[in-house]
This record gives C-alpha cells, sequence and structure tokens, in this order.
C-alpha cells in the first residue's frame, strides 16, 4: 500500500509538473522522481553503513633473553685455572691404576638424572680475585652443564629452592658453606653451575666466570693455574712499603738485650724485608701446567716462575748466567742401584751466597758469644756452617731407606733412617774437621747448657755424639765418623720451645746415625747411615762399585737426555719413609713387596732456568706409569696411616 500511495503521488506531482512545464524536461522527471521514491521510504534500499572497526591486534608477550655479551676479567683478578677434561683425566688415571671403575662413578650424587645435566667435557674452571672491600679473596669454582632447563629441574627434584636472579640465571638455596647459582654461559658448555664462599663473591665473580673466563685462552695443557702477581702489587702496595715497618716489631720479639746480636738480627730482619719488597717487585707470574700422556701413561706438571725484573736476589739466584743445563754426569749413575731418592746439581755462582753466609755466621757467633761460649767452640760452629752451605757446589746423590730393603727382601728391613751418598765439587782441606766439629759441639757443656735452657728442657734429652774410626775400602787412614744419637721426639721438643704444640709422648729410645765427610781426590764425600758398619759399606760400594749400580736401572735412562740445571727423581718408597704411612703400627717399616714395582717406580723432577734482565724458571716434575699402577696397593696403608 505504501508503495501503490508513492506511486500516486508520484504520479500526480509529475503530471502537475508537467502541466506547469512549456513543454516538460526529461531530466527533470526522472531526478524529480527518484527524489520523491527516496522520501516514501518504501521498499527502497537504505542507505549503506559504515564498516565496523577492526578489532585491535593482540601485544605480543615479552620474551626475556639472557646477556650472553661476553665480559672481561675485573682488574683485581689474581689467579685464573681450568682443567680442561676433568672426566677423561680421571677416567685415564683410573685405567692406569687398574681400577674398574671412573669418576662418574664414584661420585655420590651421581645418576642417570645428574649425567644428563652436567656437561662431562666441559672444563673445570677457577678464578680468584681480590674483594673491592677489604683485603680478602673472592674465589668462584664453575661446572659445565648441558643447559639451564634442565639443571633448573634437577636442582628442584634434589629439594634445592631456586631464585630467579636474571632471564635463565637462578640462586641455590639451601647449600651450606658455599653459595651456588646456574646461569647460561659462553664457551663449550651451554650453562654452568658456578659456587663461591660468601654471596657477595658469586654477585662480583658470576658475569665473568659465565661470559668472560670460558674464552681466556690459557693454552691446551690439560691443566692450567696461572698467578698473576700485577693485581695483588696494585691491592696490597701500602702493605707491601710498610714490611720494613713489620720488621721492626720482628726485630723488638728477637732481641735479647746483646748489642751485637741484636745488631745482626736487625740486619738480617731488614735485609730479608727489603728482599721480600724486590721480590714482590719482580714477580710477573707463576704457572702450573699439567698434561697427560695416554700413549705412555705419564702425567707431567710444569711449575713456571717468570719475573719482569732482576732487582731481587731471588731473581739473580733464578737469572744466575754461569750455570750450563746438562744431562746427568756419569758419577750419577754409579751410586748403588737400591737408591729411593737421588739426583745431581750443576755449579752455580759461589758468590751469591755470600751474604747470607756473612748473616749466619754472625749471628751464629753473636748469639754463642752471648751465651758465654768459648771461641773454640764458637769456631767449630762457624765451620760447620760453612761446610753445609759448601754443598751447593756441583754435586751428584742419592738416598736408600729401608722400606727399600723390606720391599726387596720381602720382610721388614732394619730401622733407622736409612742412607745416603753425596759427592761434591767441594775442596776437601774446607770441610776435612766436621765429624771432629760435630763432635765437639755436642759435648760442650756450656753448649749443651744453652740449648737446653732455650728448649727449656733437660740436658739428658738433647742429642750425644761420639767419634770413632772409620774403615773401608777407598776410605782414608784416619777418617772419623760421628754417632750421633737423639730423641725420636726431638723435632716436638724444639716446636714446643717456639710455642707450637707437641704431641704428648713417653720417653723413647734414641735413634742413632753415622755421619762422615771422606775425601776423594778433589772431591768430598757427604755420608751418613744408621751405624758405622753400614756407613763403611756404602762408602766402600760408592767408591769401587762392583755391584749393581743406578746404571742398571733402565726408567733412569731418561736423565741421560734430558738438560737440567738440577735434576732428581724420587719414589713412593722414600716418601712414604718421611711420613707416617711408612711404617707399622709398632713401629717397623711396611713391607711395600706387595706391590707391582715395589714402590720403585721413579717420580722425576727437572729444574731449568733462563737467565736475563727477565729471567725464567720451571720445574717439570714427571709421574711414571709404575707409579700409578703401585697405587691402588697402597690402600691398606693409607688407611691405616689414617687410622693412627
Amino acid at each position: 500500500m505504501q508503495g501503490l500511495f508513492c506511486w500516486r503521488k508520484t504520479h500526480v506531482f509529475i503530471a502537475g509538473s508537467e502541466r506547469a512545464s512549456l513543454g516538460g524536461m526529461g531530466n527533470r522527471r526522472f531526478w524529480a522522481l527518484a527524489v520523491l521514491c527516496a522520501a516514501c521510504g518504501g521498499e527502497a534500499a537504505a542507505p549503506p553503513k559504515s564498516p565496523a572497526a577492526a578489532p585491535a591486534p593482540k601485544a605480543a608477550p615479552v620474551v626475556e633473553t639472557p646477556d650472553l655479551s661476553p665480559v672481561k676479567a675485573p682488574a683485581d683478578v689474581f689467579v685464573l685455572g681450568r682443567i680442561k677434561r676433568p672426566t677423561a683425566l680421571a677416567d685415564s688415571v683410573a685405567k692406569w691404576a687398574g681400577l674398574p671403575v671412573g669418576l662418574r662413578d664414584v661420585l655420590p650424587f651421581a645418576g642417570k638424572e645428574l649425567a644428563s645435566v652436567i656437561a662431562w667435557d666441559a672444563p673445570v674452571e677457577l678464578v680468584a680475585s681480590v674483594a673491592p672491600s677489604g683485603r680478602r679473596v673472592a674465589g668462584a669454582v664453575s661446572l659445565g652443564l648441558t643447559n639451564v632447563d634442565a639443571a633448573v629441574r634437577v636442582a628442584r627434584q634434589q629439594g634445592y629452592e631456586l631464585k630467579r636472579l636474571a632471564p635463565e640465571t637462578y640462586a641455590i638455596a639451601g647449600t651450606s658453606h658455599v653459595t651456588c647459582a646456574i646461569a647460561p654461559a659462553l664457551g663449550p658448555a651451554l650453562a654452568r653451575l658456578v659456587c663461591a664462599h660468601k654471596a657477595s663473591d658469586l654477585e662480583l665473580l658470576l658475569p665473568y666466570v659465565t661470559r668472560g673466563l670460558p674464552n681466556e685462552a690459557l693454552g691446551q695443557k690439560d691443566l692450567t693455574i696461572e698467578l698473576r702477581a700485577e693485581p695483588l702489587r696494585q691491592r696490597f702496595a701500602s702493605e707491601i712499603g710498610s714490611a720494613r715497618l713489620f720488621a721492626g716489631f720482628v726485630v723488638r720479639e728477637l732481641s735479647i738485650d746483646s748489642q751485637r746480636f741484636d745488631t745482626a738480627v736487625s740486619d738480617a730482619v731488614y735485609a730479608t724485608a727489603d728482599e721480600l719488597a724486590a721480590v714482590v717487585h719482580d714477580l710477573d707470574t707463576v704457572r702450573l701446567e699439567g698434561t697427560l700422556d695416554d700413549a705412555k701413561h705419564e702425567a707431567t706438571l710444569d711449575l713456571g716462575v717468570a719475573f719482569r725484573d732482576h732487582k731481587s736476589w731471588v731473581a739473580n739466584l733464578v737469572g744466575d748466567g754461569t750455570r750450563r743445563a746438562q744431562p746427568a754426569p756419569e758419577s750419577f749413575f754409579t751410586q748403588p742401584a737400591d737408591a729411593d731418592e737421588g739426583g745431581y746439581s750443576v755449579a752455580r755462582d759461589p758468590h751469591l751466597l755470600d751474604g747470607l753466609r756473612r748473616s749466619l755466621l754472625e749471628l751464629a757467633d753473636a748469639y754463642l758469644e752471648h751465651e758465654k761460649l768459648g771461641k773454640p767452640t764458637r769456631d767449630r760452629v762457624a765451620r760447620l756452617v760453612t761446610a753445609y752451605l759448601a754443598l751447593d757446589a756441583a754435586s751428584v746423590h742419592c738416598e736408600g731407606s729401608a722400606l727399600v730393603a723390606a720391599g726387596a727382601r720381602d720382610k721388614p728391613g732394619p730401622e733407622g733412617p736409612g742412607w745416603m751418598l753425596l759427592r761434591a765439587a767441594t775442596p776437601p782441606a774446607g770441610v776435612k774437621s766436621v765429624a771432629a766439629d760435630l763432635a765437639a759441639v755436642l759435648s760442650d757443656k756450656a753448649f749443651r747448657a744453652a740449648v737446653a735452657k732455650k728448649l727449656k728442657t733437660d740436658d739428658k734429652l738433647l742429642p750425644t755424639a761420639k767419634t770413632l774410626p772409620l774403615r773401608g775400602a777407598g776410605i782414608p787412614a784416619g777418617t772419623l765418623a760421628v754417632v750421633v744419637k737423639a730423641p725420636r721426639s726431638l723435632g716436638q721438643l724444639v716446636g714446643a720451645s717456639f710455642g707450637w704444640k707437641a704431641k704428648e709422648t713417653e720417653a723413647d729410645e734414641p735413634s742413632e746415625v753415622a755421619l762422615a765427610v771422606v775425601p776423594s781426590g778433589s772431591e768430598t764425600i757427604f755420608a751418613y747411615a744408621a751405624n758405622v758398619k753400614e756407613l763403611a759399606a756404602r762408602l766402600a760400594q760408592l767408591q769401587n762399585p762392583k755391584g749393581d749400580t743406578l746404571a742398571k736401572r733402565t726408567e733412569l735412562e731418561r736423565l741421560r737426555r734430558s738438560s737440567a740445571m738440577t735434576a732428581a727423581f724420587t719414589t713412593l718408597a722414600h716418601l712414604l719413609k718421611a711420613s707416617s704411612f711408612g711404617s707399622n703400627p709398632n713401629g717397623t717399616p711396611v713391607s711395600l713387596a706387595a706391590l707391582p714395582h715395589h714402590g720403585l717406580s721413579p717420580i722425576f723432577f727437572d729444574w731449568t732456568t733462563e737467565p736475563g734482565a727477565a729471567p725464567k724458571a720451571t720445574l717439570k716434575t714427571t709421574v711414571s706409569a709404575g707409579v700409578f699402577e703401585d697405587l691402588p696397593g697402597l690402600a691398606p696403608l693409607l688407611t691405616l696411616g689414617l687410622a693412627r
């Protein structure tokens, strides 16, 4: 209806328009019709609507990424360390020793979950720095991890609470004595477990340990530890400069109201303080490097010391240009084959010891004069001091012990100190009176009284000595041996006089040792043994080597091929002799016969130097295969020693 109405109105409007027009206009009709139809509403289309606004896009979630930018070493870092392949090293040593377990087997917390977290082939690293506040050391150790997520999961499974410090960085709560964190890292491990003693140390070192230390160029050795002197020199400059002030306190403590002795003490103490300051000034780096040789089953450790200057006596001693490295001389190989320790040394500039010699002689003579000892006794002491320093000449030496004899005979050897032979390029004239001088000094009543007073003990507990003729093949007529008897607790007695707490022991039987100084052409032989009979036999064997000598021990051939200023070998047997592990509960030496190599496989040492304005020195230690093979057999001895 509405449409019809609209049509009719339009029709009338148009008709009227036509009548009003003077002939009509088509265009005007058309537009009039369109306007009226729109006004009527009817079935006409509605005007188009505005398009609906599109929904606003959702904001993308913010993803925090860990900071992996490289970090430089803090200025106060003075120690860097790295064990390049810890698991492989530990497993290799276990394999050489014949042990059926590796590192993963003996860790108390080892398991499948942990194995998936630890990066076993990643280096273990350490760092030490001078803390910003105070005068203490801040240190941290880090272990490689496979990734942060796995480490966090395992830590939570183990019951640890984790605190988020930064993206993918978590502090581990609940650990005792140490503070640890898990963090992403640069280098061969994607993440690291870093532990320090204090939370402040961890905060200080964590960025460098994870993003700096892994990329430090520390060389290709299996073990590297480097100490840098410059940070210590900078931080402790005031303390180093006050060394002489501290020396003044030491002088007052050592003074005995004797002008001559107090002056000698003052000179020695201040000279020592100046030397320590000079050494700190000269020192550049100390570096320890270690390597395992899988083919030879050997381990080597190189301890290198580098100086930047040579103002100190120590640097000049290291850089002594008069010394020339050389292989072991033939006289070394003529020594007895049953030695468990031995070595050789080339000559050094004797004048380097002049200052030390003068200081020791003045101190000894001034003190004895203060104690009212006569000049004959003081002269004897001076000759003994001089003879001792004369041992610094070119020499060869070897030592043996009851442990070696026990190992060879499969039964306990005799008790006693063992034996020692030292052939030195020392003219016999200056040391020929050592035996008589030593016996006379130890028998001097005034000397014994002074020593007893100092040690606060009874005169009867002091060593005694007597001389006996020493006869044997190759021993010049008139040679004397001095037999010294001393209580086994003498060391504790001396320590107690310096305020060290000594273990209370019952009165013990004195041990006995026979000593002698024997001329041998232009050289001198210093020797000792458990008694005069064995001493004569050892000297005869050295002078005329008819039995087995070190030349028969093929494992020592490397000393013929290497060159050094000083070189030596030692053995497990010798090291056990010097410790409580080398004796049974009844005091008799243990037998090493059950060990595959009887504790006689060598551990080698050689010392080389590079003279110059910035001298260097290296001490190389080589542990041979037989040492590792003997180690499992020592377990019962070590257990017994720890139980005592």
